[in-house]
């Protein structure tokens, strides 16, 4: 009975206590509540939110006024021309909204453009003092931007130092937020960038280290998703993110993720790509993750691919003169044409990941498959791979590695394969351990596990293969210790 009464009490205390929060919350310790009446409301300079004045001078005129946040109440907010706001002559600003404001661009280019002055690094001692006291962490959020032009952007950002964009809806534009020239420590998070009709997040030429993009919705952006094309990029991550669809059946070279250092004097390094959902559908040569770096094997490295879910493009992950790439610990499904297609590109491994295909399909109809072609220094391990449709009566196989050096591929299986397991065409020092490369079906006839043409100080040991599964052309390997499967399942 004590007992009882013991928790009816605090019961009754902390409902009191948590009913009285929210009320003060209500009133005013939320964010929004806090942050939105702090500044100016465009409607008191004349902003109409109709949908159908045009209420650019009104939203210039809040901004020459503010000194500090921009207040958007609910409402459709049409602008026919950049709202252009230089940090340094107006001081820190930003734009708050709580989600039920929609700022219409009408015209061509972006909405809104921040520029700055930031030439440093973010090495806190190359920020000048007017970046700290005028310009830094310019704050955008809870707004949706609609694009109502064909050349319309939601945002572009220039020389800004900490840029934070949350809570944003940005769709129908040609290109969702623009990053060209030079940024630094900007952060994207909680944003849907959606059904834009060019790129969804560019980082055009730009020179930017420290960039995060998290917990957002990236889908349905025709051309990629996210795209790095050309610049010196460094420190960026791509976490935690919805990012799909980004893909047009009519368009070349598609990709959810795009990262293209081929421009001249282009550089990337330091990046992450982690616990993310990345899938589309396939396009020509589209991919859901593509690494192009430049020439010699200088411009493009240092990557990680990790724990991520990646499916159903033409490409899952197409990597082009790079270095230094880890891919690991992914769920990689149902290619059209390649699941790993590395070429060009040394020092990659690519470990523990599982390549499968979707069972909703009812039926295998998809390719799936590794190509690794004219790489050095390549360890794929401990994947599996079931059912893959790679290579030809002729040539190829499940894994094909052609005309590469010292690549180990060990402690994998590969499984129900339809033409080879694994064929190595003028390879040298390659090796192939460990790995179980058999068909468990019914078949009439065996599939050759492994082939080995051309190449030399090759090594073929300890694995499974199928009955008489191996073709190993005189000179080119070390065969040994290798079992021949009895039967199937």
């Amino acid at each position: 009975m004590l007992r009882a009464s013991f928790f009816t009490v605090v019961s009754l205390v902390l409902t009191t206590t948590v009913s009285a929060q929210l009320q003060d919350v209500s009133k005013s310790s939320s964010p929004i509540a806090s942050i939105a009446p702090a500044g100016p409301s465009v409607r008191d300079f004349g902003a109409k939110g109709d949908g159908k004045a045009d209420d650019t001078a009104a939203i210039e005129a809040a901004v020459k006024a503010a000194a500090g946040a921009v207040y958007f109440p609910k409402g459709d907010y049409r602008i026919s021309r950049t709202i252009r706001i230089d940090l340094d002559a107006a001081g820190r600003t930003s734009f708050v909204g709580t989600g039920a404001a929609t700022v219409i661009m009408a015209g061509p280019g972006p909405a809104f453009h921040i520029v700055g002055t930031h030439g440093g690094t973010g090495d806190p001692g190359s920020v000048r003092d007017n970046v700290w006291q005028r310009q830094r962490m310019p704050l955008i959020t809870g707004i949706e931007i609609l694009g109502d032009h064909p050349e319309s952007i939601g945002l572009r950002l220039e020389k800004t130092m900490q840029a934070t964009l949350t809570n944003l809806l940005i769709r129908r534009c040609k290109i969702g937020i623009h990053l060209p020239v030079r940024n630094r420590n900007l952060i994207i998070d909680h944003c849907h960038i959606y059904n834009n009709t060019h790129v969804g997040i560019d980082f055009d030429r730009i020179n930017l280290h420290q960039a995060i993009i998290s917990n957002s919705h990236i889908s349905y952006n025709r051309v990629a998703g996210i795209r790095l094309l050309g610049g010196q990029m460094r420190n960026f991550q791509i976490l935690g993110n919805d990012i799909e669809y980004n893909y047009d059946s009519k368009l070349e070279g598609c990709a959810d993720i795009l990262i293209d250092m081929t421009p001249e004097g282009s550089s990337f390094r330091e990046g992450t790509i982690v616990g993310n959902t990345i899938q589309a559908r396939p396009s020509p040569n589209g991919a859901n993750i593509r690494f192009l770096g430049g020439k010699n094997l200088l411009t493009g490295g240092l990557l990680a691919i990790t724990g991520n879910l990646i499916g159903s493009q033409t490409h899952n992950i197409h990597l082009k003169d790079c270095r230094g790439v880890t891919i690991s610990g992914n769920s990689i499904y149902s290619a059209a044409g390649h699941s790993l297609w590395f070429e060009d590109s040394a020092n990659l491994i690519a470990a523990a990941n599982s390549i499968d295909w979707n069972p909703d399909h009812k039926k295998k109809h998809l390719v799936d498959g590794i190509l690794i072609d004219r790489c050095r220094g390549v360890i794929f391990s401990d994947t599996i791979i079931e059912d893959s449709f790679q290579g030809s009566e002729q040539s190829g196989g499940a894994i094909d590695v052609r005309n590469s050096r010292d690549v180990s591929i060990a402690n994998c299986q590969i499984l129900d394969f339809k033409f080879r397991g694994i064929a190595l065409t003028d390879s040298v020092r390659s090796r192939v351990t460990g790995c179980s490369i058999i068909e468990r079906r019914q078949a009439t006839q065996k599939g050759t596990s492994i082939v080995v043409k051309g190449g030399k100080d090759n090594l073929i040991a300890n694995n499974i293969v199928n009955p008489a599964g191996l073709s190993i052309a005189a000179g080119t390997a070390t065969v040994r210790n290798n079992i021949e499967a009895a039967g199937t399942d």
